[in-house]
Protein backbone atom coordinates (compact mmCIF):
# COMPACT_ATOMS: atom_id res chain seq x y z
CA UNK A 1 0.00 0.00 0.00
CA UNK A 2 2.26 2.67 -1.39
CA UNK A 3 0.69 5.99 -0.42
CA UNK A 4 2.33 7.39 -3.63
CA UNK A 5 0.71 5.01 -5.70
CA UNK A 6 -2.64 5.79 -7.17
CA UNK A 7 -4.78 2.98 -6.55
CA UNK A 8 -6.34 1.66 -9.66
CA UNK A 9 -9.93 2.62 -10.15
CA UNK A 10 -12.04 0.27 -12.72
CA UNK A 11 -15.92 0.91 -13.56
CA UNK A 12 -17.00 -1.74 -15.91
CA UNK A 13 -20.54 -1.03 -17.46
CA UNK A 14 -23.10 -2.92 -19.64
CA UNK A 15 -26.32 -3.47 -20.22
CA UNK A 16 -27.96 -6.95 -18.88
CA UNK A 17 -26.16 -10.15 -19.75
CA UNK A 18 -23.46 -8.36 -21.77
CA UNK A 19 -21.07 -10.31 -19.47
CA UNK A 20 -19.87 -7.93 -17.03
CA UNK A 21 -19.80 -10.58 -13.99
CA UNK A 22 -17.89 -13.08 -16.40
CA UNK A 23 -15.24 -10.37 -17.17
CA UNK A 24 -15.21 -9.60 -13.40
CA UNK A 25 -13.98 -13.59 -12.56
CA UNK A 26 -11.82 -13.34 -15.35
CA UNK A 27 -10.26 -9.91 -14.09
CA UNK A 28 -10.17 -11.79 -10.55
CA UNK A 29 -8.53 -14.91 -11.86
CA UNK A 30 -5.93 -12.78 -13.65
CA UNK A 31 -5.14 -10.84 -10.80
CA UNK A 32 -4.56 -13.69 -8.30
CA UNK A 33 -2.68 -15.49 -10.70
CA UNK A 34 -0.39 -12.05 -10.71
CA UNK A 35 -0.18 -11.38 -7.04
CA UNK A 36 0.52 -15.29 -6.18
CA UNK A 37 3.68 -15.65 -9.26
CA UNK A 38 5.62 -13.67 -6.69
CA UNK A 39 9.13 -15.75 -6.68
CA UNK A 40 10.26 -14.74 -3.42
CA UNK A 41 7.70 -13.70 -0.27
CA UNK A 42 8.66 -10.88 1.49
CA UNK A 43 9.51 -11.95 5.61
CA UNK A 44 6.41 -11.03 6.93
CA UNK A 45 4.41 -12.19 4.20
CA UNK A 46 2.63 -15.47 4.04
CA UNK A 47 1.44 -16.78 0.90
CA UNK A 48 -2.13 -17.63 1.55
CA UNK A 49 -2.52 -13.82 2.31
CA UNK A 50 -5.83 -12.59 0.61
CA UNK A 51 -4.76 -10.07 -2.56
CA UNK A 52 -7.91 -9.71 -4.02
CA UNK A 53 -11.00 -10.24 -2.88
CA UNK A 54 -14.62 -10.25 -5.01
CA UNK A 55 -17.80 -8.72 -3.12
CA UNK A 56 -21.79 -8.23 -4.08
CA UNK A 57 -24.61 -6.30 -2.61
CA UNK A 58 -26.58 -9.56 -2.36
CA UNK A 59 -25.57 -13.36 -1.95
CA UNK A 60 -26.76 -14.25 -4.77
CA UNK A 61 -25.10 -12.04 -6.69
CA UNK A 62 -22.01 -12.89 -4.48
CA UNK A 63 -22.49 -16.44 -4.93
CA UNK A 64 -22.76 -16.05 -8.95
CA UNK A 65 -19.36 -14.70 -8.89
CA UNK A 66 -17.66 -16.88 -6.23
CA UNK A 67 -17.42 -13.65 -3.61
CA UNK A 68 -18.86 -12.94 -0.56
CA UNK A 69 -21.54 -10.44 0.07
CA UNK A 70 -20.04 -6.58 1.11
CA UNK A 71 -21.67 -7.07 4.70
CA UNK A 72 -20.06 -10.08 5.72
CA UNK A 73 -17.08 -9.27 4.35
CA UNK A 74 -16.31 -5.70 6.23
CA UNK A 75 -19.00 -6.38 8.98
CA UNK A 76 -21.16 -3.85 8.11
CA UNK A 77 -24.40 -4.15 9.57
CA UNK A 78 -27.84 -4.74 7.16
CA UNK A 79 -29.98 -1.85 8.52
CA UNK A 80 -27.87 1.41 9.22
CA UNK A 81 -24.57 2.20 7.20
CA UNK A 82 -22.78 4.51 9.65
CA UNK A 83 -19.10 6.16 8.37
CA UNK A 84 -18.59 6.39 12.63
CA UNK A 85 -19.52 2.83 13.16
CA UNK A 86 -16.20 1.17 14.44
CA UNK A 87 -16.01 -2.16 15.39
CA UNK A 88 -14.18 -3.00 18.66
CA UNK A 89 -10.69 -3.55 18.36
CA UNK A 90 -11.06 -7.62 18.75
CA UNK A 91 -12.87 -7.69 15.54
CA UNK A 92 -10.93 -5.04 13.66
CA UNK A 93 -8.07 -7.26 14.69
CA UNK A 94 -9.18 -10.02 13.01
CA UNK A 95 -10.33 -8.53 9.91
CA UNK A 96 -6.89 -6.41 10.13
CA UNK A 97 -5.22 -10.63 9.83
CA UNK A 98 -7.46 -11.28 7.16
CA UNK A 99 -7.60 -8.28 5.20
CA UNK A 100 -4.35 -7.01 5.46
CA UNK A 101 -2.45 -7.57 2.31
CA UNK A 102 -5.78 -6.94 0.72
CA UNK A 103 -4.72 -4.99 -2.71
CA UNK A 104 -7.66 -5.84 -5.00
CA UNK A 105 -11.53 -5.16 -4.17
CA UNK A 106 -13.99 -6.18 -6.73
CA UNK A 107 -17.71 -4.88 -6.73
CA UNK A 108 -20.69 -6.87 -8.24
CA UNK A 109 -24.19 -5.26 -9.33
CA UNK A 110 -22.80 -2.09 -8.23
CA UNK A 111 -26.31 -0.06 -9.09
CA UNK A 112 -27.75 -1.82 -6.46
CA UNK A 113 -25.08 0.04 -3.55
CA UNK A 114 -26.47 3.06 -1.51
CA UNK A 115 -24.11 6.06 -1.62
CA UNK A 116 -24.29 4.95 2.72
CA UNK A 117 -22.74 1.67 1.87
CA UNK A 118 -20.25 2.96 -0.47
CA UNK A 119 -19.21 5.46 2.67
CA UNK A 120 -19.48 2.89 5.32
CA UNK A 121 -17.14 0.10 3.24
CA UNK A 122 -14.96 2.98 2.44
CA UNK A 123 -14.67 4.08 6.09
CA UNK A 124 -14.21 0.14 7.13
CA UNK A 125 -11.30 0.35 4.56
CA UNK A 126 -9.85 3.00 6.00
CA UNK A 127 -9.96 1.21 9.18
CA UNK A 128 -8.67 -1.96 8.61
CA UNK A 129 -5.71 -0.64 6.56
CA UNK A 130 -4.82 1.49 9.59
CA UNK A 131 -4.94 4.81 7.09
CA UNK A 132 -5.91 7.87 8.72
CA UNK A 133 -6.06 10.08 5.71
CA UNK A 134 -8.63 11.90 3.78
CA UNK A 135 -7.53 11.20 0.28
CA UNK A 136 -6.86 7.79 0.83
CA UNK A 137 -10.54 6.36 -0.73
CA UNK A 138 -11.40 2.84 0.59
CA UNK A 139 -8.42 2.64 2.37
CA UNK A 140 -5.95 2.98 -0.92
CA UNK A 141 -7.47 -0.31 -2.46
CA UNK A 142 -7.75 -0.81 -6.29
CA UNK A 143 -11.14 -1.01 -6.51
Amino acid sequence: HDPDVEPLRLFITGGAGTGKSHLLKCLHYEATKIFSRKKHLALDENIDEVHTLITAFTGAAAVNVGGVTIHSAFGIGPQHYSMNDNLSSERLNTYRCKLSTLKLLFVDEVSLIQSSLWGAMHSRLTQIMGIHSNTAIFGNIGI
